[in-house]
């Protein structure tokens, strides 16, 4: 059976592997460093810690309530399970409650599944029951920080609605609805026209509510008796401010006399020494502020904490012979099993003077050492005592009761950048610790790789007489003291020069064009403390200086023009990118969960703001996309093993198990009828422009593409009985010499560049093919799997002997100082 850790183990490894695949490192010292400091992961993420989720103290049924006449009885018919059983409150929720029929405002601060949303919906449902009012007036305005929270809260309450009608045969008795800005337009107006007495929003849509003429409609005068919001620990800074004085306004225009003010937050204070008082008087104060209104810290509800077990913590001697299973298969026993009580007062609770809170988390290692010395066994054993009780506890199931609810917390880092001393390729030290001094005389620099062929930079900044370290995360303002740029050792395999400077850079009668000449590489000599000459001293490297912006690997030719981020042109090991880093953790977590049952395979995600939040909503379809053309491509070679040009896009599509309905823009399209087989010879031109558009080489630099990875390999019909040909040894001298196996090596590596540089003679590459395609995508698929609007087609590039006279970006070049040009001169000798 697979547990928790497993699941995690094997997140992990396939983030190792997504940070491994998009950089590569020619230097093979720099490269064993980093294949060292990969597999131990210590500096992409620390070891996680480990919490146990406490229990609540558990206070009255509603039904309770109901008989005490706390709660009217429709409420309490209201709030149950599906098997009828009615809720039982937890202390801090029956507190709530009891505030909230009270007149009182409060917040709940409590843990995530403490249900705080039931402190509001009671009282608020109980409110409308009990006192009735206007129809079609909102009496309750519920108020969260992203529409995610909106759905849940109002599936929630779906929930009991269709639970309540199904049970008695009646309407629930008030109406509820969310207003976002995901609510179309039509159901916009039928609120508009009959508004219900409970509205859950944003806190934008909220500020529109106040507005926009149409939708004033919701926010009668002195018709409003609860304002609540949630998760109010988000609301800081200037963003905390905006809100607060939205909530003075909302307040203005419509608060009831008594409005009743409710905040729910999880912990506001970080300082574990904070007494109950303390921690209280904080939330009061940030409360007041919110508000506009005076809270005291007999208004804030704490969670009240119960211990799981039973028992109290045990004594060593009752915890040795506990390390070994068979453990209890019984919730009953396993409360009072010496490492169950153990755990939960190590990883779950503490005891304070307040009374119970919550421990922090922990490091598991920790905790074993601990366990460790107690029972004077091995850490390592302990550890992996440790990890099985946990997986078999929160495994555990009778009935709606379960086990502890185990929280594993893992954070991950962007990887660390290398830093390497200014010395040759034998010699230089290496480091992930981001220091800059490497011993006396020598300084750490940062480092960096061509994402073609892995040739290693360090980035620095250079004054009058010193190279610096260039400061990472910071922009630096260049001047005429210090100016930003990158030192190179020569490439591996051959000493660079500067008659190898790219053909493009100059003009057709020789001379270096004005754009270029200030960006052509410079030999310095330089120590290890950074300092250097532009002429040969003792114990100083010959290196190649070249400013910012890069330009020119002198490994593998590339050169850039200057308009593409630095990024593009040059990888660390903190190059992965946070959208990338979260969509590969998400799907990995997603597929992994659904495979083992390890756990749950859903997924909220949390982000700092609606724009990050639409970037990586962009970012996952974007991986959807490619993930399927990918996928569906290996999964059609596995199937046929080859496939030619003329086939392969066909293949994709009936590989990738999308239906009619998945593609087409009229999803109840008959599949038997014309116009689905034009919406699948649409989807299959399109999906083959999208297969040569992946195997363009750089595209998408932190998702490398199955040929970059070694899964797919390119084959070019007819060039084995090309070289087996005499005719090609009246092209040069050294094909005469070459046998056939040296002359298809050099052909393929030219045809690869062609193809990668999408120099590809097909349909799907030109303009007036692809202006077709478009106007049909745009008639046939649906937004998902068709163009956007303004979604760039490319064209295809094509190469010419010569170097043009202007710039075109189209056309390459195949003269003696291309990048093609200098591999064929250095397999050849001299070009053909």
């Amino acid at each position: 059976m697979s547990t928790i850790f497993d699941l995690h183990a094997t997140v992990l490894d396939d983030y190792r592997d997504f940070v491994r695949s998009f950089f590569l490192i020619g230097d093979q010292r720099a490269q064993a460093f980093v294949n060292q400091a990969l597999e131990e992961g210590i500096h992409l993420w620390p070891e996680p810690l480990l919490q146990l989720s406490p229990s609540y103290v558990s206070g009255p049924t509603v039904d309770e309530l109901a008989e005490a006449g706390r709660i009217a009885q429709e409420t309490a018919r209201i709030f149950r399970f599906e098997d009828g059983r009615p809720f039982r409150l937890y202390r801090h929720q029956e507190e709530a409650v009891a505030k909230a029929l009270a007149g009182k405002s409060f917040v709940v601060t409590s843990g995530t599944g403490s249900g705080k949303s039931l402190c509001y919906f009671l009282p608020i449902i109980d409110n409308w029951i009990r006192q009735g009012g206007s129809v079609g007036q909102v009496t309750a305005l519920v108020v969260y920080p992203m529409n995610a929270l909106v759905n849940s809260q109002y599936q929630a309450l779906q929930d009991l609605r269709q639970r309540y009608e199904r049970r008695y045969s009646r309407p629930f008795p008030l109406r509820f609805a969310k207003y976002t800005g995901e609510t179309e337009e039509s159901e916009r107006e039928n609120l508009r026209r009959d508004p219900p007495q409970l509205l859950l929003t944003n806190y934008v849509m909220a500020e529109l509510l106040l507005v926009r003429p149409e939708d004033q409609r919701f926010l009668s005068p002195n018709g409003l008796r609860f304002l609540v919001f949630d998760e109010l620990h988000t609301y800081r800074g200037r963003q905390g401010a905006d809100v607060a004085m939205l909530v003075r306004r909302l307040k203005g225009r419509c608060a009831a006399k008594n409005l009743v003010h409710i905040g729910t937050s999880a912990t506001m204070i970080s300082r574990p020494e904070a007494s109950a008082l303390e921690r209280r008087q904080t939330v009061a104060d940030f409360a007041s502020r919110f508000f506009g209104h005076p809270f005291t810290p007999e208004q804030i509800i704490e969670e009240t904490l119960a211990p799981l077990s039973e028992g109290g913590p045990p004594s060593p001697e009752e915890l040795k012979p506990a390390l070994d299973p068979p453990w209890p298969t019984d919730l009953a026993s396993l409360r009072r099993h010496p490492l169950m009580r153990w755990l939960e007062y190590e990883l779950g609770l503490e005891l304070s003077p307040d009374g119970i809170k919550r421990r922090v988390p922990r490091k598991l290692s920790e905790v074993a050492a601990q366990l460790a010395e107690l029972t004077s066994t091995t850490p390592e054993s302990c550890t992996e005592s440790l990890r099985q009780f946990l997986a078999h506890a929160s495994s555990l199931r009778e009935g709606s009761s379960r086990g502890p609810a185990l929280k594993l917390h893992q954070f991950i880092s962007q990887g660390r950048t290398l830093y390497a001393t200014l010395e040759s390729r034998d010699k230089r030290q290496f480091s992930l610790e981001g220091q800059v001094q490497a011993g006396e005389g020598k300084l750490f620099f940062p480092v960096k790789f061509c994402r073609h062929c892995g040739q290693d930079y360090y980035h620095v900044l250079r004054s009058k007489t010193h190279f610096l370290p260039y400061p990472l995360g910071e922009e630096v303002e260049e001047g005429e003291d210090q100016q930003a740029g990158y030192l190179s050792l020569d490439p591996i395999d051959n000493e660079w020069s500067l008659e190898q400077i790219p053909e493009d850079w100059y003009t057709p009668e020789g001379r270096l064009r004005p754009n270029w000449g200030k960006r052509v590489p410079q030999a310095v000599w330089v120590r290890p403390d950074g300092s250097f000459s532009e002429y040969p001293q003792a114990e100083a490297q010959k290196m190649w200086w070249q400013p910012h912006p890069f330009s020119l690997c002198l490994a593998c030719g590339e050169y850039y023009r200057g308009r593409e981020r630095e990024f593009v042109k040059l990888a660390s090991l903190s190059s992965e990118g946070r959208s990338s880093a979260t969509t590969i953790l998400a799907t990995s977590l997603l597929r992994h969960a659904e495979q083992t049952q390890a756990a749950c395979s859903k997924l909220l995600t949390f982000t700092d703001n609606r724009q990050d939040a639409s970037l990586q909503a962009g970012h996952f379809n974007d991986f959807v996309h490619v993930a399927l053309l990918r996928a569906s491509l290996y999964a059609a070679l596995l199937k046929k093993k080859e496939l030619g040009f003329d086939e392969v896009a066909q293949e994709v599509v009936r590989a990738s198990g999308l239906e009619l309905a998945d593609i087409a823009q009229n999803p109840a399209l008959d599949p038997d009828s014309p116009s689905a087989e034009e919406v699948w010879q649409t989807f299959s031109e399109l999906t083959e422009y999208r297969l040569y558009e992946d195997l363009r080489r750089g595209w998408r630099v932190t998702h490398p593409n199955l040929e970059q990875v070694g899964l797919l390999k390119i084959e070019y019909r007819g060039l084995g009985e090309l070289c087996q040909n005499s005719a090609l040894a009246s092209l040069h001298p050294w094909f005469a010499q070459a046998s056939p196996e040296e002359q298809e090596q050099l052909l393929r590596a030219l045809l690869d560049q062609f193809r990668r540089q999408l120099a590809i003679d097909v349909p799907v590459l030109k303009a007036e093919p692809q202006r077709r395609l478009r106007r049909r995508a745009q008639q046939y698929l649906n937004e998902f799997w068709g163009l956007e609007e303004h979604e760039e087609l490319r064209t295809a590039r094509f190469f010419v002997r010569q170097n043009p006279s202007r710039e075109n970006g189209q056309m390459l070049s195949l003269g003696p100082r291309s990048t093609i040009g200098r591999f064929l001169r250095r397999r050849l000798g001299a070009l053909i």
